[in-house]
C-alpha cells in the first residue's frame, strides 16, 4: 500500500518535470553546488526552474521587480534540488531501492495523465537531448525520495485520540455547513490552447462540449467530469479559485506548471450542520497527520543539512 502511494504521488512531480523540460534553454553547462559527494549543475537548475521563469517573464512586473522574483525564485529552486539530493543520499545509505515495477508504472501513470504514448514520450525526450534510460532514472530518484520520507519522517506520526477530540473543539465552526462541490474541467498545455477555450466558454459554448473538444485530461471524453468533492479536501490553490464562483460558474485559469487547468461547478451541495467528531475523525487525523508530516521533515532535513559538505556556487 505504501508503495502504491508513493507511486501516486509521482504524478504531481512528473508533470512538473515534463513541463520544465519542455521549456529547458541550450546552456553552458557547470556545477551550481556539490551536496557532499553528488553535484548540481545549472542545466538541471534551469532546466527545474524553468516553468516558473516563464510565469515571471510573461507577468506584468516591472523589468526590475522580475530580476528581483527571478533571484529569489532561482535560490529557492536551487535549494529545492539540494534536498531532493540529500534525501536521495540518504535513501540509498538505508538501503532502500525501487524496483524496475515501480518506475514502470510511474512512467504508465505519467503517459496516461498526459495523454501520451511510447513514441510520443520518447520523441518528446528526444528533443531535449534527453535518454528514456535517463528519464528512467530521474522517476526511480523521485520515487526513493517518497520511500525515505516515509520511512523516515511518516512512519514516526502518531496521532492521539486526546489531539483529535482538542482539533474538534477548537473548529467545531469549521466542520458547520460543509459544502461538497460537483466539478468538471478542462486542462490544456499552452497560452494559444488556453485562449480559445476561454473564448469557447465566454461564447456561451458547453462546458463540458469544450472539455470533450479540447482538453487534455484523462476525462476529456466524459466531459471533464471529475465527480463530488469535501471542499476541505482541496489545496489552498483551488480553494482560492472557487472563492465565490457559484453553481453553473467555472474559475479563472490555474496555473499548473506547464499546463492550465479551468474548473467548472455543476452544483454545490450541503452536508448538513454540525457532524459530531465521529463524522470528521478521519478528516482531522488526515489534518493533523499533515502538519506533524510538514514540522517533521523540516527537522529531519535540517538535521541532514547540519551533517552534510555543502557548497553552493551560484
Amino acid at each position: 500500500m505504501e508503495r502504491k502511494q508513493n507511486i501516486i504521488l509521482m504524478v504531481f512531480t512528473l508533470g512538473v518535470f515534463w513541463a520544465a523540460s519542455c521549456f529547458a534553454q541550450e546552456v553552458v553547462d557547470r556545477i551550481v553546488a556539490i551536496v557532499n559527494d553528488d553535484i548540481v549543475t545549472l542545466s538541471q537548475l534551469d532546466m527545474a526552474a524553468a516553468p516558473y521563469r516563464k510565469n515571471i517573464e510573461t507577468s506584468q512586473e516591472s523589468a526590475t521587480r522580475k530580476k528581483e522574483l527571478m533571484n529569489q525564485m532561482y535560490t529557492q529552486v536551487l535549494n529545492q534540488l539540494v534536498e531532493n539530493s540529500l534525501v536521495v543520499q540518504e535513501a540509498k545509505r538505508m538501503g532502500i531501492a525501487v524496483d524496475d515495477t515501480d518506475v514502470d508504472n510511474a512512467l504508465e501513470n505519467f503517459k496516461k495523465e498526459h495523454n501520451l504514448d511510447q513514441e510520443r514520450l520518447e520523441l518528446g525526450l528526444a528533443a531535449q537531448g534527453i535518454t528514456l534510460e535517463q528519464y528512467r532514472e530521474r522517476i526511480r530518484d523521485q520515487i526513493l525520495q517518497s520511500m525515505i520520507v516515509s520511512r523516515a519522517v511518516r512512519s514516526k506520526i502518531v496521532i492521539t485520540d486526546k489531539e483529535i477530540k482538542a482539533y474538534y473543539d477548537s473548529h467545531y465552526q469549521d466542520f458547520k455547513g460543509k459544502k461538497k462541490y460537483h466539478l468538471k474541467n478542462i486542462i490544456v498545455k499552452g497560452a494559444t490552447e488556453l485562449s480559445t477555450v476561454r473564448e469557447k466558454l465566454k461564447n456561451k459554448v458547453d462546458f463540458s462540449q469544450v472539455a470533450k473538444d479540447y482538453s487534455i485530461g484523462s476525462n476529456a471524453g466524459a466531459g471533464g467530469e471529475l465527480g463530488e468533492f469535501d471542499i476541505s479536501s482541496f489545496s489552498d490553490e483551488i480553494k482560492n479559485a472557487l472563492e465565490g464562483v457559484g453553481k453553473g460558474q467555472y474559475t479563472k485559469p490555474i496555473d499548473m506548471g506547464g499546463s492550465f487547468q479551468i474548473l467548472y461547478v455543476a452544483d454545490i451541495l450541503s452536508q448538513g450542520q454540525g457532524p459530531v467528531q465521529k463524522e470528521v475523525e478521519k478528516q482531522i487525523q488526515d489534518i493533523l497527520y499533515r502538519e506533524h508530516g510538514e514540522a517533521q521533515f523540516k527537522k529531519w532535513m535540517e538535521n541532514l543539512k547540519n551533517s552534510a559538505h555543502i557548497k553552493i556556487m551560484f
